[in-house]
């Protein structure tokens, strides 16, 4: 009991949450400290919603090997981030994620193959989401049985596209904008089309012309390109370290599957392919096959 008020007062002297939650590792267990020369355990940002994304770290990383978080059932590596001798991973809450504490199983491993496991608290506050409401052609909201195939037979493409991920760093220090546009409908919208309810938007719409070029947000390797039912002419690069970005409604393609693309690359021409209602251009990431709102990228690494 004593441990613990001591805990909380330490705690709400401090301004920054990610020290609030190395403390919480280090009283939990003396001897992960002692033998990791007292390592800090980052989340930045700290205050997260739904579809957010943060980056936990592991700071210095010099006396551990291996490190890996277990988060929404997934494991997933800690990778070494140069610029700061830290072991990273990025993840991201679900966009129906309910506010609350939500525990991250975190195992660091020593070159003599030692382990310390520990269990972190990261907290999720609430979100609301708007709905928004669409009229389109009755054959592209009630699919007929051939376009059902079709969409069945590209959905598989993605999932092995998307099933494979590059664990290393392919991104630079910054992601970017793919067009200036405004932006049209965010992320996680609800959506009801033809007064029928439907997945909630899983990128963010942003304003354009026809023609107008889309640059890649960051360094990476496109791992699938394609004309879908629902994206219409598409692009997916994969960043590493379980970031994949993704460029629907294209009017024009101008990259390759297996192409490595810098940022601000132009990567293909805005459009309105597929199911859309005018030209604009969908953006959309995963994070470790989890759908984010990619827009966090824009924030979140200024604090890297």
């Amino acid at each position: 009991m004593r441990s613990e008020l001591k805990k909380r007062r330490i705690c709400n002297k401090l301004l920054a949450v990610p020290l609030c939650i190395f403390l919480s590792l280090l009283v939990a267990g003396s001897a992960l400290a002692s033998a990791w020369n007292s390592p800090t355990v980052q989340l930045t940002p700290a205050v997260l919603a739904p579809g957010d994304v943060t980056l936990l770290s592991v700071i210095p990383a010099d006396r551990v090997s291996s490190a890996s978080i277990l988060w929404q059932k997934e494991h997933i590596p800690l990778m070494r981030l140069a610029e700061k001798d830290a072991l990273g991973a990025f993840l991201a809450i679900p966009r129906d994620e309910r506010a609350g504490s939500k525990e991250i199983a975190l195992t660091l491993v020593r070159a003599d193959g030692e382990q310390f496991k520990r269990n972190l608290t990261l907290e999720v506050k609430s979100k609301e989401f708007p709905v928004q409401r669409l009229s389109l052609p009755e054959e592209k909201v009630t699919l007929a049985e051939k376009d059902l195939a079709r969409h069945q037979r590209e959905k598989t493409a993605v999932q092995n596209a998307l099933a494979q991920p590059f664990a290393e760093r392919l991104w630079q220090a910054s992601f970017q904008r793919p067009v200036p546009g405004a932006i049209s409908t965010p992320f996680g919208v609800g959506r009801i089309l033809n007064d029928k309810p439907r997945n909630s938007h899983s990128g963010v719409d942003l304003r354009g012309k026809t023609g107008d070029p889309v640059a890649a947000a960051s360094d990476g390797i496109v791992i699938l390109t394609g004309e879908h039912f629902f994206a219409g002419k598409s692009v997916y690069i994969d960043h590493g370290m379980g970031l994949i970005t993704m460029y629907f409604h294209l009017s024009g393609i101008l990259v390759e599957k297996g192409e490595r693309v810098r940022a601000g690359q132009t990567i293909g021409l805005l459009g309105s392919t597929g199911r859309s209602t005018g030209p604009h251009l969908h953006w959309g990431l995963r994070v470790h096959n989890q759908p984010a709102d990619p827009l966090t990228l824009l924030t979140l690494f200024p604090l890297l």
